[in-house]
């Protein structure tokens, strides 16, 4: 099963949906990066206090854009290797990935910027 087709619907609970994916394995984020759609990467940690305020703007663009894009959290301790590669250096940081490039990045907890990016979605 790939990872866009089974973004909707939850499948232990036929009336629940998955809004965005919660990536801790390098296999699932490999998946991530390569949808076919838009991916929003939100590069974050649970110890950290901006990457807190920032799930809510983050939940609530997944689910307005849900078919739209694959919305993933990545959890930046457990994927080393993800944040070389995209160069994290504070968190949170927000990628957007369209044709398998960087089309956008927003570091830090600035909604607004977070907001705008959604446009390019």
């Amino acid at each position: 099963m790939s990872l866009t087709t089974d973004v909707f619907p939850h499948p232990l609970a036929p009336r629940w949906y998955r809004i965005y994916y919660i990536i801790k394995t390098p296999s699932d984020f490999a998946k991530a990066i390569n949808a076919n759609k838009p991916v929003v990467l939100m590069f974050s940690a649970d110890w950290n206090e901006a990457c807190k305020v920032m799930k809510k703007p983050f939940r609530d663009m997944s689910l307005a854009k849900r078919n739209q894009a694959v919305f993933c959290l990545v959890d930046v301790d457990k994927l080393n290797d993800a944040v070389e590669t995209y160069r994290v250096e504070a968190l949170p940081t927000f990628v957007l990935m369209k044709d398998r490039g960087e089309k956008r990045r927003v570091v830090g907890a600035r909604v607004d910027d977070f907001k705008n990016m959604g446009n390019d979605i």
